[in-house]
């Protein structure tokens, strides 16, 4: 696969949620309203404000109780269908050369495209939201000092704009994003940079891809026989490393 692709290792994670923190930072989004609910996965689910999530999942593995940490996002898929079910014209979804897959807010109209509550781009994507099985990865809705408030349709994008001086580059290896001072900033994604145990790596596709088989192989030297690639048997730009099946996390599809 031609691109760039990111790895996240739920083996290292530690569900710190620094990600979601400079998720939110370098895409200037606001805190959500949230509320305990008998779950540490907080918010529930994906929002149009959250565009990374730490999914926990309690599970008895091998007659012990573990908790499973799953940092839920797009997967930027090398042949998008949200890109393909977009109605619009110019299409509001594009996927650059290196893989990543993104919305442009300035093309995306969700109440024209659609009068359903449910927006093309969402039946369309395979991987529906842990929290609403129904619902596809693309998010516009949260709730802030108690208002709903709907967006254009947002989702991970990567940080894109960290990596090149133009939204439309079209170079594989892009020079790094360059700060109105004139201050070079890190060209990998603001997740990657501040995850504490490293367990986010992103590079050139085919070489991540490598380094998640060699992690597996290695995790089931150290105990963990169920260790996985997920997922398996799709071409997509963000992948994980499972230690266990992807129905133990609650993943839709496994």
């Amino acid at each position: 696969m031609l691109g760039k692709r990111m790895l996240i290792d739920t083996s290292k994670c530690t569900a710190c949620r620094a990600c979601m923190v400079a998720c939110k930072q370098w895409h200037s989004l606001p805190a959500v309203d949230t509320e305990f609910t008998g779950s540490y996965t907080n918010p529930p689910d994906l929002t149009g404000a959250d565009l990374t999530n730490i999914q926990f999942t309690e599970a008895v593995v091998v007659g012990k109780l573990r908790f499973l940490f799953f940092n839920n996002r797009c997967r930027h898929c090398d042949v998008p269908t949200c890109k393909a079910a977009c109605p619009l014209k110019p299409k509001a979804i594009k996927r650059q050369v290196n893989g990543i897959v993104r919305i442009d807010p300035a093309l995306c109209y969700p109440d024209l495209c659609s009068t359903e509550a449910i927006k093309p781009c969402q039946q369309a994507c395979p991987f529906k939201s842990i929290g609403d099985g129904a619902i596809g990865i693309p998010k516009r809705e949260y709730v802030k000092d108690g208002n709903p408030v709907a967006t254009v349709m947002r989702k991970c994008d990567l940080c894109y704009n960290r990596m090149n001086t133009s939204p439309e580059a079209t170079e594989l290896k892009s020079p790094p994003f360059v700060s109105a001072d004139g201050k070079t900033k890190s060209a990998l994604p603001a997740c990657l940079v501040t995850c504490p145990p490293g367990a986010i790596k992103f590079g050139v596709a085919d070489a991540i891809l490598t380094q998640a088989n060699k992690r597996v192989n290695k995790l089931k030297t150290m105990g963990y026989p169920n260790a996985n690639v997920y997922p398996a048997g799709l071409e997509t730009h963000v992948i994980w490393v499972l230690t266990e099946a992807p129905t133990t996390y609650g993943i839709v599809p496994a």
